[in-house]
This record gives structure tokens, sequence and C-alpha cells, in this order.
């Protein structure tokens, strides 16, 4: 490990806004630095840096700490990791204490990684330079695309040959170990334990970390054989991350943030191209669609961004799925479209950099110039198809974060097509809550499988034991949690029932909540199978007995804090998880509805506690049919006759819960 002395001459030469300014792009603000925070999905510079105080502060999500802790979370390295990166950056010699067994086991695996891929970097661009075959293929094929020496060399590109030329075989040699070339993604383990290469025959790209650290390859053949793929790419490792890396970043960076604009183009060579061609502010998103993490990766540096694709019929699509993504993220986007016979690489190689820029200004659009321009062609005489145009237009629109923008967009649309604004704005205001609840809804759904997936390991039981019910239980599980909600939420509400609730020939009285539920339950003696809802039921039921006769509203706000700072924080943390859910999980319907919920109880909480037993019901059912197997199976026709009209039985009160389910 870094003796004292050597972490205290690094932290003395530090100064904290080189160090962030590496990775975001920093503005002078007084005494000190703003920028947008990476650690979250920062809108707006909510990121201040403090030379003086040799710290950084986030204002949204809290993150807070030094250079050193800066590195550690941005970059996801060890402590002593980070201080070896600033000792390297300021030129500082370290001298090394004993470190545990540990850590410098963890140390040197990530750094043979990264010492590996770029040991596989300069073995491939020894073999373009310094070998026959490499220059009669690999460097000649370059040229030809009009790549200069420099541009090669700045690029880091190479060649790997055939299986005479073997990484594998040489870094092995070389004393690199073979778990490191394959957890690297270099090399491939065979059955028998030999390695194979994984890039052989083809001119190679590297990827470079924001910091400039090899990571991965991109792989080109040459051949014209339509059963090799034109490109392979490194497999995802613990130093690559293929959707949060973008080709040329580390090159593009200081340009990017110099010209306050980033330049999206699809390729490998179209980056090349135009860096070479001296427009150095370009990236790729090193052959994957667009990410959103790419487009965050961006946003560090700037928030315009201008999409150059190819200007044929795949780079039409790739434009136009790229648009919303960018647009969503908060960033100011434009899309230039080349002519159809060109992309980005032969258009820079055929123009001067003055004429790139000038060709740029002149016809980048906003999007809904371009989508407009685009689509137009394809739905000319088509109303219908006009239609759909526009709602593709404003589905863009709705995306954009910011309102005022928004707004300033509504009235383009509008002007541009004769629309209503307001007709507009209900448009985007429906679309937003759609996908709001879509988003809530997917959630939800995570959370309920997280649940799901807690309680089959929680209930899974010990060697020997009987497996039956455990499925059953997590079954049950989701209406539990629901009557337990309105329990909490809406217990001391009285339910007014409408005169069509009738059951026989009386209708509904009006009952609270709290009765209604314990009523339903206790008349058929059913017991809730999950351990969490059952002692949260148990609970609430004694609490509220103990309470005075009061307001409902404000009793049932006793309710909640009571059980919201429980000391079993199994039940605060349910507690607190219901009373954020602005809806439960069978009333989604009412998700775009005006009427508050409270007003709907009547309706919900029946049917809430109909499709808890339509479950009891449905388990009771499945759990008879399989034991009339067992009893046919063993030739029991007596029991088996018994079995069947319990089934007979269970299945008409399963028809009149299902019925009436679905009258609710």
């Amino acid at each position: 490990m870094i003796d004292r002395a050597t972490v205290d001459r690094i932290l003395d030469a530090v100064r904290i806004e080189e160090v962030i300014g590496d990775f975001v792009t920093l503005r002078k603000r007084g005494a000190n630095y703003l920028g947008l925070c990476p650690f979250h999905q920062d809108k707006n510079p909510s990121m201040s840096v403090s030379a003086t105080k040799g710290i950084f502060k986030c204002f949204s999500c809290g993150k807070a700490g030094n250079a050193v802790t800066f590195l550690m979370e941005h970059e996801h390295l060890s402590y002593s990791d980070a201080l070896r990166y600033l000792a390297k950056k300021y030129h500082i010699d370290i001298v090394e204490k004993e470190e545990s067994a540990e850590e410098r086991a963890d140390r040197m695996k990530y750094e043979s990684l990264l010492i590996v891929s770029e040991y596989a970097q300069k073995f491939y661009q020894d073999i373009l330079w310094n070998s026959d075959v490499g220059r009669a293929i690999g460097l000649s094929y370059f040229r030809e695309r009009k790549f200069t020496d420099e541009t090669i060399r700045k690029f880091g590109l190479g060649y790997s040959a055939g299986r005479d030329h073997s990484l594998s075989q040489e870094a092995i040699r070389g004393g690199y170990r073979k778990e490191y070339l394959v957890e690297s993604g270099l090399s491939i383990e065979r059955d028998n334990g030999d390695l194979a290469d994984r890039f052989f025959d083809r001119v190679m790209f590297p990827i470079y970390s924001l910091s400039g650290r090899v990571i991965a390859f991109g792989g080109r053949t040459l051949k014209n054989d339509k059963t090799v793929a034109k490109y392979v790419n490194s497999p995802e490792t613990e130093i690559y991350n293929k959707s949060r890396s973008l080709y040329g970043m580390f090159q593009a960076k200081s340009a990017i943030a110099k010209s306050d604009k980033c330049i999206l183009v699809e390729g490998y060579a179209d980056v090349i191209s135009m860096h070479q061609s001296g427009i150095e502010n370009v990236v790729a998103s090193s052959g994957t669609s667009l990410t959103v993490e790419q487009i965050r990766l961006i946003k560090r540096f700037t928030s315009n961004v201008t999409i150059i694709y190819d200007g044929d019929e795949a780079g039409i699509k790739a434009s136009l799925r790229g648009i919303d993504l960018v647009l969503e993220e908060g960033l100011n986007v434009k899309v230039v479209l080349l002519p159809p016979e060109d992309d980005p690489d032969s258009f820079a190689k055929a123009h001067s950099r003055q004429e790139i820029l000038e060709y740029v200004e002149e016809n980048e659009k906003d999007f809904i110039s371009y989508k407009s321009d685009i689509l137009s062609a394809r739905t000319a005489g088509d109303p219908l198809s006009r239609a759909q145009m526009i709602n593709d237009i404003i589905q863009s629109i709705s995306v954009i974060p910011d309102q005022i923008l928004r707004n300033v967009y509504v009235e383009a649309v509008s002007e541009q097509f004769s629309l209503k604004s307001e007709s507009v704005l209900m448009k985007i205001g429906e679309m937003r809550r759609r996908k709001r609840y879509m988003t809530e809804s997917r959630q939800q759904y995570e959370q309920e499988r997280e649940e799901r997936a807690s309680a089959r390991e929680t209930a899974r039981p010990e060697a020997g034991q009987q497996e039956s019910g455990d499925i059953a239980d997590i079954y049950l599980s989701v209406p539990e949690k629901e009557l337990t909600y309105y329990l909490i939420k809406f217990g001391s509400y009285v339910m007014h029932f409408p005169e069509d609730m009738v059951y026989g020939a009386q209708k509904q009285p009006d009952m609270s909540v709290e009765e209604y539920i314990t009523a339903s339950l206790s008349e058929d003696d059913i017991v809730f199978t999950n351990p969490l809802y059952r002692k949260l039921y148990d609970q609430y039921n004694a609490f509220s007995a103990s309470l005075p006769e009061e307001d409902p509203v404000e009793r049932q706000k006793k309710i909640v804090r009571y059980f919201s700072t429980n000391e079993d924080l199994s039940i605060s943390k349910a507690v607190l998880d219901m009373v954020c859910e602005s809806h439960p999980v069978t009333v989604k319907e009412y998700i775009n509805s005006l009427v508050p919920e409270e007003q709907l109880l009547a309706f919900s909480v029946p049917k809430a506690v109909n499709n808890y037993k339509y479950r009891l019901t449905d388990r009771e059912c499945k759990a008879l049919a399989k034991q009339i197997a067992e009893a046919q199976k063993s030739g029991d026709q007596a029991q088996a006759r018994d079995l069947v009209k319990r089934l007979q039985m269970f299945n008409k009160v399963k028809n009149c819960l299902a019925k009436e389910i679905k009258r609710l």
C-alpha cells in the first residue's frame, strides 16, 4: 500500500477542479465551479466544486467528497488505485507499504485486465507496422481509406493477423496469465484448455476509457465472405461496459467541451475521418444502438448534440430512434441528413474542415423540421398517415423534461401544422400520463417480482420438508398486501354503497373499511398466509381498537404515523411503501381519473376482498384436484368421490366470486 507521506504529497499536489474537469465540464461561478453531477440524472448543473476547500458537493443527490472519493465513485477505483491515478497525473513517485492479500488481489486483477488489453493494443499495432502481413494487408487497407499515418497512430489502430501471429501464445510466452486473457475477452478457452484468439485476420480499433486506458476492441474483417461477421467486438468485462462507452470520447472530450457541442456518428471510420478533417468533437456509439448511459456520458461535457448518420434508409431509422433518447435526457438535439450516397466517413474525406462546418451549420435541423421532412415524403396524400406523423412529432416533444422548452416546441408544431396549441398540449399531457403510468407499473412489477423472489427464498423449506404451498403463499401475497394497504390508508373511512350494490334483498349497509374487511375475513375464518401482512393485520386491529372515536381523517393519520415509525423495521418499511403509492394493485384503471380514491372505496375494497377470496378458492380447487388424482391413483374411489363433491362446491363459489369481481 502507499505510505502516509506519499499520500500527503499527492493530496497537497491535487487541484480538485482539474481532476473533476477531466470528466465533467466545469464553469467558473464566483469562487467555485459548477457542473452537471455525473452520479445522477442531472438536468441542471447542481454539483459545486470548491478549489479553495478541495471538495465537491452535489446539492441534488447529496454526493460529496474530495478528489480521491470522486475518482473512487466515478471510475470505480479502490482508494489506493485512485491515489495512483492522481500520482500519475501529477508525476509523483509512489512509495509502497504492505497491503492486505484481498486488496492486492482485487487491485491486481483490475489492473491486470487493463495491462493485458494495453499489451494487446501494442501487439496489434506492432504487427500493423512491423510485419510483412500487417503492412501488406492492414496498413494498405487504412491507407486506402485515406487515413494518414498520424491518424492511425493517434487512434492506436492495428492488425490481428492469422494463426501464425497468435496473441494468446505470445502473451503466455510473455508471462501474461491465461485467466486475464480470457476475462479480458481477448482469448477464448477451448474444451481442451487451449486458448484461441478472438480476433484474427482483422483490422483492429481499440476502445479507450475516458481516462485513456485501453478497455476493449472492435475488429473488422477485410474478407468479402458473407459467412464471416463483418465486425467482432470485445464482450463486456470488468473494465468494459458497452452501453456506457463511446468510441472516440477520450480523443474528443476536450474538443466537445471547448465547442460546447458533440457530433454523434455511427461507425469507427466516421469518427476517425472526421477527426482527420479537423472536426474533433465527434464520437460513435461503439457498434451498438444509442443508449441512455452513452447520452449521459455526452451530457457531462455538453448539452448540445448533432446527429450525423448515413443518408440511407438504415441511417434515417437510426437517427429517428436516437432523437427521443437524447431529448428525454434534457439535451438539445439537431440532425444533419447527408446526401444519400454519403456517410460521415466519405463526406469528411471529400471536404475540407471549413466545408464540413458550413454544411453542418446550413443543414442541421431541429427534430420537428427533420421528422416532418422525412415523414412527409412517406405520408403524402394520406390523411391517416399524416395524423400519425404529427403524433410521432408530438411524442418526441412529450419526452422533453423542461416544461418551457416543451411549450416552445408546442408553438412551433402548432404553427407548422395549423393546429390549436391547446389540442397539442392535451395530447402531450395524455402521452406523459401514459408513460408515467407505464413507468410506475413497470417499477411496481419489478418491486413485486423482488418481493416474490424474497418470499420464495424466505419460504424455501429445509432439506426433507415438503415444498407444497410455497408458490401458493406467494400467489396470495399480492391481494394480502392490497387489503393491508386499504386498512392502513383508509381503514377509518366510511364506505357509502350505492343503491345498485344489493346483496340478497337488502342494500349493503354503510360501514368503515376496517369493519368490512374484518367482517369479510372473519366470516370465512381467513388468516393471512404472508407473515408480514398477518403481523401487520393483527397489530392494526389491536391499535385501532385502542383509539377513541374521532374524525376518520385524523384517526387514520395516527394509524399511519404509528406504523410508519414502528420499531419493527419490516413493518415501517412496508407501511411507508404503501402510503407512498398513489394507487394499489387492482385500481390502476382509475389512474387517469379525477375522482379521489376515497370516493371509490365502495367498489375497490369489495373487489379486493373478493379477489383475495377468489385466489384462496382457486388454490383450494387446485389442491383438491391434486388430491383427487392421488386418490384415483391409489384406488380409493370412495375418497375420490367425496373430494369431487368438495371440488364442485368450491368451483361454484369460485365462479360466483369471478362474476362479482367482474361486476365490480
